[in-house]
């Protein structure tokens, strides 16, 4: 640990040049080693990545450039680095915002919905920024003209890797493709966006005086509208009770903003929903959250098929 903590303080005093008072890991992080960083009273975020492939090259930065250009508030990027040898697999510095995050505050219905009425403003407003292609974002350009073409290919990736770990046999998901991507058909006229990808509280900061920032672009992806709202609506499913479910999900969808019509995620909602559920059953496979995972897109499933 201290040979890594060297490594940080070296980087960072070379990148800011100044002096570093103080450096923390941050519990409880999935994927990758994250640290705070302190340097002349004002923080800072470290992170290591876990993989060297994840995020993509230039991502990052491109989303931060796009942000700036929509006058959308994140944190500023300082460097994004994989050629430096003491963190081969990639590392980010990144100015930390000041605030909590929205997993750290206790809602109460008032303040709950004032919450999710802010984030639907501010996520409507995200998706406005159009990116070419769908998929993987890159250094800005995608590499699927087509929604539908990147969708099976994903599914069939995801597929692969749960018969290759024995969670599925490889008929019942062949079986369940045909439902799945003929839903998805219903929006593949829709425009290719910025999504987030992993909207949930733990990823917003609420500022001193109520405003909201997303921060934690790791997973972004060109997807239209209705995939990254889904995936915040699952998220929900698992997080919060059902009565805050309705009412918080209703108070999103209220103040969400489109070109099109919002009723077309009604009609979509679930089907995306068996698609986020595959992704997660393979990445909790032969871990505790795997079974209660499995239970909502048994669920979901029975309910598409």
């Amino acid at each position: 640990m201290k040979e890594r903590f060297d490594h940080i303080r070296n980087k960072v005093e070379v990148l800011l040049n100044s002096r570093v008072d103080e450096i923390s890991k941050m519990e409880n992080v999935p994927n990758n080693s994250v640290y705070k960083v302190i340097v002349n009273n004002k923080s800072y975020i470290f992170k290591i990545y876990k993989q060297r492939t994840w995020p993509e090259d230039g991502k990052l930065v491109f989303i931060h450039k796009k942000l700036m250009e929509s006058h959308i508030d994140c944190a500023r990027i300082i460097a994004f680095d994989r050629t430096d040898p003491c963190f081969h697999t990639g590392f980010l510095l990144e100015e930390c915002l000041p605030g909590v995050t929205a997993d750290q505050v206790a809602f109460d219905d008032k303040s709950g919905k004032e919450f999710y009425k802010k984030l639907a403003l501010l996520v409507s407003k995200i998706h406005r920024i159009r990116i070419e292609n769908f998929g993987y974002i890159g250094s800005g350009i995608a590499g699927y003209e087509s929604f539908i073409e990147f969708m099976e290919d994903k599914y069939d990736e995801i597929a692969n890797a749960l018969i290759n770990k024995k969670v599925f046999d490889e008929n019942c998901l062949v079986q369940l493709k045909k439902p799945a991507i003929a839903g998805l058909r219903l929006c593949e006229n829709l425009p290719s966006v910025l999504c987030h990808g992993d909207l949930s509280t733990k990823n917003v900061i609420i500022g001193e005086e109520g405003s909201l920032t997303l921060i934690d672009w790791d997973d972004a992806m060109s997807y239209n509208w209705i995939a990254d709202i889904s995936r915040l609506t699952y998220w929900m499913k698992f997080k919060i009770s059902q009565k805050e479910y309705e009412l918080y999900r209703n108070t999103f969808l209220e103040h969400y903003s489109t070109e099109g019509s919002i009723n077309v995620f009604h009609a979509l909602e679930l089907t995306f929903h068996v698609w986020i559920g595959l992704d997660f059953l393979n990445f909790y496979a032969n871990t505790p959250r795997f079974e209660n995972t499995l239970a909502y897109f048994k669920e979901t499933v029975e309910q598409l098929t």
